[in-house]
């Protein structure tokens, strides 16, 4: 079985962001903040106008013809996309997951939401 580590290396395969660098983003409107944590968590607050794509659904949002195909993402291929967890390693693996589907301009929030909580 693969160990965490190894999971969690596709860390260094992908663009990371602080909190704070984040924040400073958030009131861009070429930024769109996704939050793929589960709908209770997303439902208890998120970050600014964030959309809700819960992880264990990601690739069915993002792949041509499914029938949960999320059009936001062909509809706006110049944004920059900023992805955040609860604590940073579904953030990891969902980022790596838009990036290997072909979304261009995706960054992860190093810590998630905690991190966020943190500075806000």
């Amino acid at each position: 079985m693969k160990k965490f580590e190894d999971l969690m290396s596709v860390k260094n395969e992908i663009e990371n962001i602080s909190a704070s660098e984040a924040k400073d983003k958030l009131n861009n409107p070429n930024v769109q903040f996704i939050d793929v944590r589960d709908k209770e968590s997303f439902s208890k607050g998120t970050i600014g106008n964030a959309i809700h794509m819960d992880k264990a659904f990601l690739e069915f949002y993002l792949a041509e013809g499914s029938p949960l195909e999320n059009e936001f993402f062909k509809n706006n291929p110049d944004k920059e996309y900023v992805v955040f967890c609860g604590v940073g390693g579904q953030g990891t693996l969902a980022t790596k997951t838009m990036k290997d589907m072909g979304v261009k301009n995706v960054k992860n929030i190093t810590g998630g939401i905690a991190e966020w909580e943190k500075i806000k």
